[in-house]
């Protein structure tokens, strides 16, 4: 868990948390009115608070800033990606994906897709780009670009992951083993994502 170290100063991009359950981005002036805010947004949809979790709104918090803005409460190894990510970012972050979907190979199945997509969708590290509703539009032009008309029923929450920093409307798509060629490591993947999970299932098979 880590734990802000200025709590009093507004961080990156302000006081934040994303709850799962409602797929709700919950935000709040400073650091004391974000647990309110949280804990009111929960008892309004029946959600529990559950024993720590102050602790896991903060944890998250930090996960989604950069490094230097937090420090380890308790063992554990941080993980630490600004949510703020760019068109060049993206554009970048991409490029693999292209080259996949330029030599022609196949696309995962629907149920697949769908599946990945309902995992994105509920993800923290899944972001609007910054840059208002034109630089939105332009990172769907680009998925459509790398997968065709292909959707899946999670396309309307899906945005850009902070983490590769591509449109996930296309990698939801991908192939396993054609991320795996990107993607040297998985650390700074949350554990219930399914990139980390597959990678994780790919390489202890192929070791």
């Amino acid at each position: 868990m880590q734990k802000l170290l200025e709590p009093n100063t507004v961080p990156p991009d302000g006081f934040r948390f994303w709850q799962v359950e409602t797929k709700t981005w919950i935000r709040a002036p400073d650091y004391a009115n974000l647990f309110f805010n949280v804990r009111d947004h929960r008892k309004a949809n029946n959600l529990p608070l559950g024993t720590f979790w102050e602790s896991e709104v903060e944890d998250q918090l930090c996960q989604m800033l950069p490094p230097g803005h937090c420090k380890q409460s308790t063992p554990g190894q941080d993980r630490n990606v600004f949510t703020r990510v760019s068109w060049n970012e993206i554009f970048q972050g991409t490029q693999t994906l292209m080259g996949w979907a330029g030599q022609g190979f196949a696309k995962v199945s629907q149920e697949l897709a769908d599946s990945r997509g309902d995992v994105c969708s509920r993800c923290y590290y899944n972001v609007q780009m910054s840059g208002g509703c034109h630089s939105c539009g332009q990172v769907q032009k680009l998925a459509t670009h790398i997968v065709g008309p292909r959707k899946t029923v999670a396309d309307p929450f899906l945005r850009v992951c902070a983490v590769c920093k591509c449109s996930l409307q296309a990698k939801v798509w991908v192939p396993i083993v054609a991320i795996d060629k990107g993607t040297p490591d998985t650390e700074r993947y949350p554990e219930f994502c399914w990139i980390k999970k597959e990678l994780d299932e790919l390489r202890k098979v192929t070791v």
